[in-house]
């Protein structure tokens, strides 16, 4: 604060006392009741109203002060005045000069004017309650006008005649006025938001930092309106899912995605993967499995997500798309956008819940790729159309039991002719497609154990926890990038476990469980375990020594009667067993390990090790790619972190002195400034997104799941209620119109009522019971 004197060169002297000199009332009231033709005090920021006294404050005092500019004269009549009095201000007219520059501007008093008269409200016809009426016609007022020698805002009008009473010190911080969200409070809340917290969750955290709900400083409604203000910013919600895409892909360099768009230019699809999705394909894309769930965003698309199994036995995802229908073309053009991100690499198996547009599509675009069908879903249909449940239970174990070709066709003739369905045509279609469904003839081909696509169903449950029928598309991508995050969390939480100590030894083969416990992951390790428990208890019942390899015959301890080949070959060293689990699973079978043990191999040989369930297969899966990290924003989050602490930090040494206070308000405002110039000039600064997906990106129309009929909804297909009294549909039994009737019998004596069907014409639901 700094007091100046008007047309005098001079210094003041000791003829002018300081506020920082006033030691009592009447050097105040000397301080402030000077002439204000010769006398100016100064306000030059909000850290000088703290030396202002309200209670000596007069109107005439008030006249004497200046600001260097409108917002801290706003600040000082709303923030500081005003809520000490007990109101807030409104910004009024203002006045230009010739070259539209502001030369005047009038603050008034929140309750100021009149509320235009609504004639619904005058007639009651208006639906919601009428707000109360707050503006009374209040003359208070506080005007300021440019000094042009000066540059300075001296007030040159200032009443304070309130026509009513003043809030309670308690209550002035809830007028809209003095409720602001700072831009810290604002970043917090973004923050809190990305991590899947909600708003009334983050505004009970604002509470517990502010030491209660009235230190807060604004209301619950008022997150709600800045999340609102932030999303109406965006221009467009398919424009600004572009937007963040692009983004990442300029962050992360190996980001991948495609979308088109209809003939109306609206967005139709949309797929992408992250560096960290494409580094899991080419590891374990092997087998793939992939899905349509729905109602997971505000426009009902469907969300197609392509998936496998790690080398944890867990779900990994590859890709995502989101489609606007389920046709034969849109799942060409999504397959076909995989095998582009994926470098061309095909899979070796798929399975799917037997759609027949993904079918055909698997068929043109991944033509050598072995194609099952859900075992689940298959179970499900056979329900359906042979309505028998002993034949499904006789169908389930056709389909999964592992038999041999004659077996199979045995059980499957028995099957038939028990049930009659010689001639049901479902019948007839499934067994032609035995190939995509029955053990006996997918035997060999290696699926890593999936059967059904009940991984890819709880996949969408965990979902289900980040997304629903209501979230936009950006947000759907963010919280998207949150559910692979946590996939990703959990499995460095299992490599974590994998090489946390050594596993227990609980076989007899000491050497060889050592061996595996080293070479495979732990969940991967307890899948093998047990075969090695069983190989102690197979028995070698013969030996045939070919030319170049050597077949033993091996069957279990007490049951010759079931017997297995396995194939033997010393250089290098290879084995394989009739059974081929391992040619399936990709995990050696008990039988192999019957023959290890008869040969005295004490080490898990390479030919029973696939690199998928190894512990070291992700060694080189971690690149560096543009010296930007493949996993999604891990380095950026570290980073913000990181300053976040260093920054509150700073708040807490610097709040407690003016001089800290002001040297980092100023030094932290130059960086600001610096940076952000920096980052608009660099090209990648987009506010709203505007040109993102090109000038004629429309937000998609909301669409309705495949099966769904034209018009059909819940409403139409629910049964009509019916009236417990009558009988009759459209009223119930309150309003039920021979409810008089009854109840005026009853009250003559004119009708006999049996006393079960007494009961029925009372309400008993209200009465308690003691």
């Amino acid at each position: 604060m700094t007091i100046v004197m008007d047309n005098i060169n001079e210094n003041v002297g000791e003829n002018v006392v300081g506020l920082e000199e006033i030691e009592s009332e009447d050097d105040c009231e000397n301080a402030f009741h000077f002439d204000s033709r010769e006398f100016v005090l100064g306000v030059d920021s909000e850290a000088d109203f703290v030396d202002l006294n309200p209670k000596l404050l007069t109107e005439e005092n008030v006249k004497n002060l200046n600001f260097p500019n409108l917002d801290v004269a706003y600040k000082f009549y709303n923030n500081w005045y005003g809520k000490l009095k007990g109101f807030s201000a409104r910004k009024g007219k203002e006045r230009k000069n010739g070259m539209e520059e502001i030369i005047e501007k009038t603050y008034l008093c929140h309750r100021e004017g009149k509320r235009p008269i609504n004639t619904n409200e005058r007639t009651g016809k208006k639906k919601r309650e009428a707000k109360p009426e707050t503006r009374c016609l209040c003359p208070a007022k506080m005007k300021v006008r440019l000094d042009v020698h000066s540059g300075r805002w001296n007030v040159t009008k200032f009443c304070d005649a309130h026509n009513h009473e003043m809030l309670n010190p308690k209550y002035t911080g809830m007028l809209p006025a003095h409720r602001k969200l700072s831009e810290a409070d604002i970043l917090e809340m973004n923050n809190m938001r990305n991590a899947g917290i909600t708003t009334p969750q983050i505004y009970g955290s604002f509470a517990s930092q502010s030491g209660g709900y009235n230190n807060v400083g604004f209301r619950k409604r008022d997150l709600y309106n800045e999340i609102g203000r932030q999303r109406m910013l965006q221009l467009s919600d398919a424009k600004g899912a572009i937007k963040h895409l692009r983004e990442r892909e300029q962050n992360e360099g190996s980001m991948f995605w495609r979308h088109t768009t209809d003939s109306e230019g609206r967005l139709q699809r949309l797929f992408w993967c992250d560096g960290q999705c494409q580094v899991d394909y080419k590891l374990f894309g092997d087998v793939l499995a992939f899905d349509a769930t729905y109602r997971k965003n505000k426009y009902h698309f469907p969300l197609v997500v392509f998936s496998g199994i790690n080398h944890h036995n867990q779900s990994t995802i590859f890709a995502s798309c989101l489609v606007a229908d389920e046709t034969e073309e849109t799942y060409v053009w999504v397959l076909e956008q995989l095998m582009v991100a994926m470098k061309g690499k095909m899979p070796s198996a798929v399975i799917t819940d037997g759609d027949l547009a993904m079918r055909n599509a698997i068929k043109r675009v991944l033509p050598n790729a072995h194609h099952r069908l859900c075992a689940w879903h298959l179970c499900r249909n056979a329900a359906s159309n042979v309505k028998n449940p002993k034949m499904v239970s006789m169908f389930r174990k056709c389909m999964l039991g592992d038999y041999e070709v004659s077996e199979f066709k045995h059980r499957w003739e028995v099957m038939v002719k028990e049930f009659r369905l010689e001639e049901n045509n479902w019948v007839k279609e499934l067994y032609e497609k035995k190939r995509m469904w029955a053990t006996t003839y997918i035997r060999g081909n290696f699926f890593a154990g999936f059967r059904t696509t009940s991984r890819c169903e709880g996949l969408h449950g965990q979902l289900g926890k980040f997304v629903h029928s209501r979230t936009d598309l950006v947000g759907f991508l963010k919280n998207y990038g949150r559910f692979l995050e946590v996939l990703r969390y959990n499995e460095l939480e299992a490599d974590f476990e994998s090489v946390r100590g050594e596993m227990v030894l609980e076989t007899n083969l000491h050497a060889l469980e050592r061996s595996a416990s080293k070479i495979f992951t732990k969940e991967v390790f307890i899948l093998v375990r047990p075969a090695l428990a069983r190989g102690s208890t197979m028995r070698v019942m013969g030996c045939t020594q070919l030319m170049s390899q050597t077949i033993f015959t091996v069957s279990k301890y007490g049951r010759s009667q079931k017997e297995w080949q396995v194939s033997y070959i010393a250089e290098p060293l290879f084995l394989k067993c009739s059974c081929q689990r391992m040619e399936s699973f990709g995990l050696p079978c008990d039988h192999i390990i019957g023959v290890m043990v008869h040969l005295n191999i004490q080490e898990m040989p390479k030919c029973l090790v696939l690199s998928r369930w190894t512990m070291g297969v992700k060694d080189s899966a971690y690149e560096i790619r543009d010296g930007r990290n493949s996993i999604w924003d891990s380095v950026f989050d570290a980073r913000c972190g990181y300053l976040d602490f260093l920054c509150k930090k700073m708040n807490r040494l610097g709040g407690r002195s003016a001089t800290r206070f002001n040297e980092i308000k100023d030094w932290v405002s130059t960086k600001i400034n610096l940076y952000s110039e920096a980052h608009l000039t660099s090209g990648d600064w987009n506010e709203n997104g505007t040109d993102e997906g090109g000038p004629t990106l429309k937000d998609p129309i909301r669409v309705g799941s495949k099966g769904c009929a034209a018009g059909s909804s819940s409403q139409a297909r629910r049964r009509p209620h019916k009236c417990r009294q009558c009988g009759v549909a459209g009223h119930n039994r309150t309003t039920c119109p021979k409810k008089t009737k009854y109840e005026a019998s009853i009250e003559l004596g004119e009708v006999s009522i049996p006393f079960s069907n007494f009961f029925k014409l009372f309400d008993f639901s209200t009465i308690d019971v003691m």
